[in-house]
């Protein structure tokens, strides 16, 4: 299943769930209203009943996306390639490709991405698209031997999926099976809201509890290391089809739970779903589509203070994010666990870890390989902390896949890592002389670039707080390795993908009307490696200002000493970063002013602003910046940013008083 929407599993925690049940006529309106299970028969009645040409491609069309909504990828796929064969347009055949794959039906994916490639030999998704469907032909023949996996035993023909241990033999889960609590058809899917369930050791399956099993969906939950508190996800019902995943949490009251209350850091607006606390309790991680975000849904941050408070949520950064779906964290020891369906993978979500190196930063993602992922979606990956651990096995765990040879919906499977164990010896072997050969290893590294531009509280205030980031769709790249350029474009969302060469330095500048550009540099040697992961991708945003003309724009952290005009160390980044946009953009000229605060005279404000001034267009002079190109202008104390009683100011007012800014005039 595609989830390029809010979605777990199949697709029970979506952006805009809902429990819209107003009669519908003809599979658009169920369509329009995530009715997909009653839209899918509608839209096959409406083809068979059609006989114009582009309608009837149209309709097919929209067959395969009910079906995909509904975790029917065989279906999905017959009905994308009618409406190819009808006459609708490439998408179909893409999408008739990612069905494909997801079914690990890996050479049809990959003659449907050939064919593609062949009428678009310019468009580098296609061409990607094309080496990683042979990757993932390749990795599905060539399993990790070191794992076994089989089916939970207390799967149904229902959608299971998110499974958490709890206890010895005891797993909390998600299912939308048939109970006594649950009498309404949740109009999606066709079957029933989603609720939290518990399955013992002989896996007989009990509701987790009334307190938290709602008429909404439940779902992927966790209880922290002390048992004391359970964080789980619902998405409420409402009147319309509009509805907002919410993350909720519960305190443990004598043998039950106290009523769920919605994190403190929550918006409206905003998906929030997937929780995972780490080992000391006191940091959750958890999945969000928050609009600051790399694109598509991120994995985020968030600490306890211990008093009922949450820090403001951390995105943990483009090594782990894409523009992609990352979703479904968990955490054993330092490994951080989670799903993606942007990474180079074997189809749908794939399972990845990481973990922080020695620089306190993310390794790149390592795909945990087949038999663990496949072609379907493949999350929730989880270690058995309680489980019992026998010679030559290393962990024990469950996870959750949708994948070929089971019915469409998820179901949970059991995992044992095994690990050759040493046996003991008293026998000291003298060691070989000759060195054993590594076997070579073919390592490809991939660029995900995403251009976008800042989002500014107010639309046309660059000075205002930066609220989130969007796309800039189509436009040109320019990738530069040595004496040679290249010229690329990007998608309508602002993205695209790169395959680079070993042992060589890329710079990469993307522009965009209006905009100014911005570069990026890549040396591939220096890129980490590891031979679990061969396939390797950075993923890397760059962020376009808009030109605003004639409009100052304050520079951070560009701070004066009183009665001083000299460049301080902690002014150099911030003018270094003004110089680099410089070099990126040498056609702009720019005003470089400076603000004294209120205290000393007119005129010894206006001399002193000015030699401030001039001191910065020294420095950036001194980093290779031509004099032609900026021009110094002081204020002294005629432009305030903060009017104060000039007797009464603080010290930090004052500092803020002594500024420095730029505006672009040419």
């Amino acid at each position: 299943m595609q989830k390029l929407v809010w979605i777990a599993s199949l697709v029970m925690f979506a952006s805009a769930a809902c429990t819209f049940t107003q009669k519908v006529k003809t599979g658009m309106q169920a369509y329009e209203v995530k009715q997909y299970s009653v839209a899918a028969q509608l839209f096959e009645k409406e083809y068979a009943e059609s006989n114009n040409p582009a309608e009837k491609a149209k309709l097919a069309y929209l067959a395969g996306e009910s079906y995909k909504y509904l975790n029917d990828m065989g279906s999905a796929g017959i009905w994308y390639m009618k409406a190819y064969k009808d006459g609708a347009d490439e998408q179909a055949l893409l999408s008739y490709a990612h069905a494909m794959k997801y079914q690990e039906r890996y050479e049809e994916a990959l003659g449907a991405y050939e064919d593609l490639f062949l009428k678009n030999p310019g468009n580098t998704s296609y061409r990607s698209q094309v080496t990683l469907g042979k990757q993932a032909l390749e990795w599905s023949r060539n399993p990790n031997k070191s794992y076994e996996i089989s089916p939970a035993a207390f799967n149904t023909q229902f959608a299971d999926y998110a499974p958490q241990p709890i206890g010895p033999g005891q797993v909390l889960f998600t299912s939308d099976r048939e109970s006594r609590d649950t009498k309404d058809t949740y109009l999606w899917t066709g079957r029933a809201y989603s609720d939290l369930y518990v399955a013992n050791a002989s896996s007989q399956v009990t509701p987790f509890s009334s307190i938290i099993n709602s008429d909404g969906n439940e779902g992927t939950a966790i209880i922290s290391p002390d048992g004391n508190v359970l964080v789980f996800t619902r998405c409420f019902v409402g009147g319309s089809y509009d509805a907002w995943c919410q993350l909720m949490y519960s305190v443990k009251k004598g043998a039950g739970w106290s009523e769920p209350e919605v994190f403190p850091f929550v918006r409206e607006k905003i998906n929030y779903g997937h929780p995972a606390f780490a080992a000391n309790g006191t940091t959750l991680f958890f999945s969000s589509d928050a609009p600051a975000g790399q694109g598509g849904h991120d994995i985020y941050f968030t600490q306890s203070d211990g008093q009922g408070g949450w820090s403001e949520p951390e995105n943990l950064g483009s090594i782990v994010n894409t523009m992609g779906q990352e979703q479904y964290p968990t955490v054993y020891k330092d490994t951080l666990y989670y799903s993606s369906d942007h990474l180079a993978g074997l189809g749908g979500l794939d399972i990845f870890k990481t973990y922080l190196n020695a620089n306190n930063q993310w390794v790149a993602p390592i795909n945990l390989r087949a038999p663990i992922n496949s072609g379907g979606d493949d999350f929730g990956f989880v270690v058995d902390t309680f489980a019992t651990i026998r010679t030559g096995e290393l962990m024990k765990g469950y996870f959750t896949s949708a994948r070929a040879g089971t019915s469409r919906n998820d179901d949970i499977y059991s995992f044992t890592l095994n690990g050759a164990v040493p046996e003991p010896t008293d026998v000291v072997t003298k060691p070989e002389d000759k060195v054993t050969e590594q076997p070579l290893i073919n390592y490809q590294i991939y660029l995900a670039l995403r251009v976008m531009e800042p989002i500014f509280e107010i639309a046309d205030d660059p000075n205002s707080r930066e609220v989130g980031k969007r796309p800039l769709p189509n436009g040109p790249v320019i990738m530069s390795k040595g004496t040679m350029d290249e010229r690329f474009v990007t998608d309508d969302k602002g993205y695209m993908l790169l395959k680079l060469d070993l042992n060589k330095t890329y710079t990469l500048t993307a522009r965009y009307r209006d905009h100014l550009s911005a570069s990026y540099t890549i040396n591939t040697a220096e890129v980490e490696k590891t031979p679990f992961q061969p396939i390797i991708t950075v993923n890397q945003i760059l962020v376009l200002d808009p030109i605003f003309k004639n409009k100052e724009i304050v520079l951070e952290n560009i701070f004066y000493d009183y009665d001083q005009w000299l460049i301080r160390e902690d002014a150099k980044p911030s003018l270094n970063d003004l110089s680099n946009i410089m070099k990126a953009n040498p056609a702009i000229r720019i005003q470089l002013s400076s603000h004294t605060d209120c205290r000393g005279t007119d005129e010894y404000n206006r001399e002193l602003s000015q030699k401030r001034a001039q001191a910065a267009i020294e420095y950036l002079m001194s980093v290779g910046i031509p004099a032609r190109r900026l021009v110094a202008q002081g204020f002294g104390e005629s432009a305030l940013a903060i009017n104060c009683d000039c007797d009464n100011c603080s010290e930090e007012q004052h500092q803020k008083n002594r500024r420095t800014t730029f505006k672009i005039i040419d």
